[in-house]
């Protein structure tokens, strides 16, 4: 019990001391050089030794839906450096923002990478009649971010990478599967494998109780099949939020069909997924599929991170070494023969600092 207990205090004191580390760094980057502050004019950031970097508050337009002329504006942050090697397009998950995920920055070394956040419809600012797909449309705000980052003077000549996270890393997928030219590679933190699957274990693991006894939800295999129409959403909502601890009354969401583990097949290029094996939204054998069937060089990194997207702050240094070293291998010319494939799965550790 004690050795339970005091295992989980130093991970804590872990996620906050790793915090607490970029916190520091951001106010230094702050005073010293001006680093990650914003306004409007896209000032031109003052350094010493350290090279040059501009950022600016950027506006993407996105399609409101697939084959839609119209466009809904989605705001963003780009940092950009005269002498960056490749450009890092981050995408964030669900019930996160642009601002949220910027310390995402600090995980790769300054002035190596351009980064735009930015945020997802229904997500961050200007969120008026958005909903939230949980991937299916959000691939459409990527390719968008990805053909403005395309098109940037400063950046059009550099290649473009991929770090996302969750619905981000799905709506990623979806996007590289919809266009292939869109990244050289991309990383991508537990990616579920398809809404109907999510949607299905929150209902097989809803229960309720009844004078102490507990029951599950009747009339599961009916609620799974008509889970997309629109008068059992807010059931589905309802699950979401008790088993998957996602509150969909904060973020308009509207859940529609959309399979990742199918639309890897389309993607080609070099693809690093990470995923904890204690995770209590996506299991092992959803990431496990969507690794399976992507078409190109790829790496799967199992981790002994407690919960959903928990890798990086279980153990940051292990985190931080891997997604540089496979950005910094694609860069020198490796993963690129799609025969190449490599599975790391850590073994127990009595402690994750």
């Amino acid at each position: 019990m004690f050795g339970a207990i005091h295992k989980t205090f130093f991970h804590y004191v872990a996620k906050a001391s790793f915090f607490a580390t970029l916190a520091m760094s951001c106010a230094l980057n702050a005073t010293t050089s001006g680093d990650i502050l914003v306004s409007d004019n896209a000032p031109v950031l003052k350094t010493n030794s350290r090279d040059q970097g501009t950022v600016e508050k950027v506006t993407i337009y996105s399609q409101v839906s697939e084959g839609s002329t119209q466009r809904i504006a989605r705001k963003g942050i780009l940092v950009h450096f005269k002498n960056a090697k490749a450009t890092i397009l981050v995408a964030h998950g669900y019930m996160t923002n642009k601002f949220d995920v910027g310390f995402l920055r600090n995980l790769f070394p300054y002035g190596q990478f351009n980064f735009l956040t930015f945020d997802f419809r229904a997500h961050g600012e200007d969120v008026k009649g958005q909903s939230c797909t949980l991937g299916r449309d959000e691939a459409l705000d990527v390719i968008a971010a990805a053909k403005f980052l395309k098109a940037h003077p400063a950046l059009k000549d550099k290649p473009l990478f991929a770090y996302a996270f969750s619905m981000g890393a799905v709506a990623t997928i979806e996007a590289q599967a919809k266009d292939s030219s869109l990244f050289s590679a991309m990383i991508l933190d537990c990616p579920f494998d398809s809404s109907e699957n999510l949607i299905k274990r929150s209902i097989n693991n809803m229960k309720f109780s009844l004078f102490g006894y507990e029951f599950s939800i009747p009339g599961k295999s009916l609620l799974q099949k008509h889970a997309f129409h629109p008068y059992v959403q807010s059931l589905v909502k309802l699950f979401l939020k008790s088993v998957a601890n996602m509150d969909p009354r904060k973020i308009e969401t509207n859940v529609f069909p959309v399979y990742p583990a199918a639309s890897i097949a389309k993607v080609t290029v070099p693809c690093f997924f990470i995923h904890c094996k204690q995770d209590e939204k996506v299991p092992v054998s959803a990431i496990k599929e969507v690794y399976k069937g992507a078409a190109g060089p790829k790496m799967l990194w199992l981790t002994n991170g407690r919960n959903h997207y928990d890798s990086l702050f279980y153990n940051p240094d292990k985190y931080v070494h891997h997604v540089r070293q496979f950005f910094d291998q694609v860069l020198a010319g490796q993963w690129k023969n799609k025969q190449e494939q490599k599975v790391i799965e850590d073994s127990e550790d009595a402690i994750g600092i």
